[in-house]
């Protein structure tokens, strides 16, 4: 395992988080934009993935601090569902609206996924140990 400096985040970490910090602005937007245009199911259906994103957004707030590999697994492990749910949408997209909403959290989430499991990002959640 390769050295980590304990007080500074690795350039790739503080990529992922700032992905997912804007994924999490960019989810805040479309549902904004959106929310006219639906119906109660159709808003329904649009929150249900971006919530997941908020909670990985939520999750990289501690990226800096005391997190632990933990925190790394669980943020994978629900942008990994985010993508599969997207994917599925953006294949049986109805419409543009639809498409570009699921393009948006696969061409910001797919990094993320990337970037957490690369060996620096890794060493620095297993630091410690």
């Amino acid at each position: 395992m390769s050295q980590v400096d304990e007080t500074v985040m690795p350039r790739q970490a503080r990529a992922a988080q700032m992905l997912l910090y804007a994924l999490a602005f960019a989810g805040l937007v479309v549902v904004l934009v959106m929310e006219s245009r639906l119906t109660s199911y159709g808003l329904g259906e649009l929150l249900a993935p971006w919530f997941l994103v908020w909670m990985c957004a939520l999750l990289a707030l501690r990226y800096g601090g005391g997190a632990r590999g933990g925190v790394r697994i669980t943020t994978i492990v629900v942008m990994v569902f985010v993508l599969v749910g997207s994917f599925n949408q953006a294949f049986g997209a109805a419409s543009a609206a639809e498409f570009t909403d699921a393009a948006l959290r696969i061409v910001l989430g797919v990094p993320v996924v990337v970037l957490l499991f690369l060996p620096v990002t890794t060493a620095w959640f297993d630091r410690g140990k």
